[in-house]
């Protein structure tokens, strides 16, 4: 199974994702709902996820600055973006961001996606 850490700030969202990742072989090891928490819970993980999915817009620090933050620690992280806003496209791939998807996503695209991303 695939280990993610979820951060998304849209609590209604997060438990979309937990219902329907396990369907796909994708098991959430960690959930943040802001950019600090994520950086915080990456830190503390000591087996480091094999994916995380990020979001753009959040309180605190945004998806651009966790993911930045996160390659600083882990220049390894596979760091898959997402966002409705496709003007953050060029930034979030600029700060290290594997990969970037459009808001909203068919959730069977999402799970290739991290397959994929996950077997690099």
């Amino acid at each position: 199974m695939i280990s993610i850490l979820l951060v998304d700030d849209e609590r209604h969202l997060q438990e979309v994702y937990l219902t329907l990742f396990p369907l796909g072989g994708v098991q959430v090891v960690s959930q943040a709902f802001d950019g600090i928490q994520a950086i915080e819970n990456y830190e503390g993980l000591e087996e480091k996820p094999d994916v995380v999915l990020m979001d753009q817009r959040m309180p605190r620090l945004d998806g651009i600055g966790a993911t930045k933050k996160l390659i600083e620690i882990d220049p390894d992280v596979k760091v898959i973006f997402l966002s409705a806003d496709e003007a953050s496209k060029q930034e979030a791939l600029d700060v290290g961001a594997s990969i970037f998807l459009i808001k909203p996503v068919q959730i069977d695209f999402l799970f290739n996606t991290i397959n994929e991303l996950a077997s690099i």
